[in-house]
């Protein structure tokens, strides 16, 4: 296989594991800005159903990024969808930033930290058992963290000085170009991986045949 075409399978993996683990969350709000709340609530269920059976056929189990994406969207969607008007609007996304964030300090912690994981899965084979590894993932895990609470003071602020509208319009932008740059930025693991082990920042290990 190619340099080319071993780039652009990597990149397919890459993408199909993040829709396979934030699929609900573009789901959901995709449709929220196309066709507003309720169209977005639909489109969720039916996606739920059909990906409920490609987890099935396939036997894909389910990460725990994506059911916490799962829990919340559709916690947040069937307030709103209960409420006379779209409340929870203005305060789902600080909510939802601050629980990203958490849940990524918290899987910081352990063995392997949670972008370890994700990396696992996403090229389909462990990475060697050493401290500098373990040390880097967990620094890149707690930037994570770092980014999704950024996210949430930046949509508390929108919150209380912006109309809902302007704060959802800006937020559908910010919102996705935020997330693709840290996703650009953590693509570029083996390059930074090199960048801090030629500054002294990881931790000295053996190295693995």
């Amino acid at each position: 296989m190619s340099a080319a075409a071993d780039r652009r399978a990597q990149v397919f993996g890459v993408l199909s594991f993040v829709f396979g683990t934030f699929g609900p969350l573009i789901v959901f709000y995709g449709l929220l800005a196309l066709f507003g709340l309720k169209a977005a609530i639909g489109g969720l269920v039916v996606f739920f159903l059909l990906d409920l059976l490609r987890h099935r056929l396939r036997r894909i189990p389910f990460t725990r990024i994506y059911l916490l994406t799962a829990g919340l969207t559709v916690a947040f969607g069937l307030i709103d969808i209960a409420a006379q008007t779209p409340f929870m609007l203005s305060y789902e996304s600080v909510i939802t930033s601050v629980a990203f964030g958490v849940f990524f300090a918290a899987g910081a912690r352990g063995k392997r930290p949670l972008i370890q994981e994700f990396a696992e899965q996403a090229e389909d084979k462990p990475f060697p058992e050493r401290a500098d590894v373990v040390f880097f993932f967990r620094l890149l895990t707690l930037l994570w963290a770092g980014y999704f609470f950024l996210e949430a003071s930046a949509y508390l602020w929108l919150a209380r000085t912006q109309p809902v509208e302007r704060a959802m319009e800006i937020r559908s932008v910010a919102g996705p170009v935020g997330l693709g740059l840290m996703f650009l930025f953590s693509l570029q693991g083996r390059r930074l991986f090199a960048l801090l082990r030629r500054l002294g920042w990881l931790p000295v290990a053996e190295p693995t045949p």
